[in-house]
């Protein structure tokens, strides 16, 4: 379409208005991939569609497992699959390690699927300044259908009006944690369709002697003595909320 013209008219279709030569940077540019929240700009994402998980740091207890599957995914071929041992407390886990980002204001986000077991969903954003650790933490705890924030006194502290989780096949559901790492507060929540509001709310803290970066873990950990299987897919790490 020529500028001053409607989109039917045939006057200077050929004419040149603009270039544009880098697609890729324009959509990094733009913003969250989210479907839901597109606030914040990209500073890392990850779809599980690589051969191996090789951004990853893995772990389970016992003989959980954490893998890379083909059984569900939230978008493309694969996502990421832990399977708990039959014991209560255990877990499995994923974790990504970075350098402080430029704006302090940061998300972190993922989409979850739950299709065996009563796990507990955990995301963590953990920073270290060279003394001190900060552990902004959430959780949904699927058997007692309860969700979490970790306060500043490190107590679980209980969030109201939680959205049902979809237990059913390819049904995933949102978490987005929104942090202020300069004042040590949270901000907002977002878990399936609700937006928790969280300012006011700071991040425990505690002694530390690790150099300066942030880490993001994701987790599921069982709640009952049966084996919980759950898949993760989308993490995206995004700053300037």
């Amino acid at each position: 379409m020529t500028h001053t013209l409607p989109d039917y008219s045939t006057k200077y279709k050929l004419a040149k208005i603009f270039s544009q030569v880098d697609n890729a940077e324009l959509a990094a540019r733009l913003g969250a991939l989210s479907l839901l929240d597109r606030r914040g700009n990209i500073v890392w994402y990850d779809d599980f569609e690589a051969a191996a998980a090789v951004k990853w740091i893995m772990g389970a207890t016992a003989a959980g497992t954490t893998v890379l599957s083909t059984d569900r995914s939230y978008m493309g071929n694969q996502s990421m699959k832990t399977v708990t041992d039959v014991n209560i407390a255990d877990n499995c886990w994923i974790a990504k390690v970075f350098s402080l980002p430029i704006e302090r204001i940061m998300a972190v986000e993922f989409m979850f699927h739950v299709s065996g077991g009563k796990p507990s969903i955990l995301l963590m954003i953990a920073g270290y300044t060279g003394t001190t650790l900060f552990g902004a933490q959430v959780k949904y705890d699927i058997n007692a259908g309860k969700l979490y924030y970790l306060d500043s006194v490190a107590g679980w502290t209980e969030l109201t009006n939680v959205d049902y989780v979809l237990n059913v096949v390819e049904g995933w559901s949102l978490v987005k944690l929104v942090i202020n790492w300069e004042t040590k507060e949270y901000i907002r929540l977002i878990f399936c369709g609700t937006e928790y509001d969280l300012r006011g709310h700071y991040i425990p803290s505690g002694g530390s002697i690790s150099k300066r970066y942030i880490s993001v873990n994701i987790s599921s950990t069982a709640m009952t003595a049966a084996a919980a299987t759950a898949y993760f897919d989308n993490v995206i790490l995004t700053q300037n909320e």
